[in-house]
């Protein structure tokens, strides 16, 4: 098993706090799992394990993306463990639950390797290789039809609705 198989979903709600588009999670994930891959050399495993030192690469490789697109970082955020933990309560549940009504109803206007893409690459959150190795199609077409799916879903009405009111304090 892979460091990324492993710690991907450790890494995932720290994007997701400085970034509200799933393209832009998406796109900051990409980056940060390259930094990781090229800085692989940095890490020294006699100082403790590797999920606090890939929270702080994702960290400052989120930060430099914001400052690259001319917005700037939440200065209050931190690495704690407690920051990456919800409150969760009966609302946010049932807003959770209308989002995922609303990711189900649109999925259902899906078929073939859309369908598979989404459910794979979006849902499951697989790689490219693997969607595409169990797809039957080329990693480049995975990513052109996952790109192509984000972007039908942002302009979702119903998914743009269902995600505000999740995003309510």
């Amino acid at each position: 098993m892979t460091v990324y198989d492993t710690h991907a979903g450790d890494i995932r709600p720290l994007i997701a706090r400085f970034f509200l588009s799933r393209f832009e999670r998406e796109e900051a994930a990409q980056e940060i799992w390259l930094q990781v891959h090229r800085g692989a050399g940095a890490y020294d495993p006699s100082h403790g394990d590797v999920l606090p030192w890939l929270r702080a690469v994702a960290t400052n490789r989120c930060r430099e993306l914001l400052r690259a697109r001319g917005r700037r970082p939440d200065p209050t955020l931190t690495l704690g463990d407690e920051d990456l933990v919800t409150d969760e309560t009966p609302e946010r549940r049932a807003s959770a639950d209308r989002l995922r009504a609303a990711v189900m109803a649109f999925a259902a206007t899906l078929d073939g390797e859309e369908a598979a893409v989404f459910r794979l690459a979006l849902v499951e959150e697989r790689g490219h290789d693997e969607v595409a190795a169990r797809v039957g199609i080329s990693p480049r077409r995975c990513k052109y039809i996952k790109l192509k799916l984000l972007e039908r879903a942002e302009q979702s009405a119903d998914l743009r609705r269902a995600l505000d009111e999740l995003r309510e304090p």
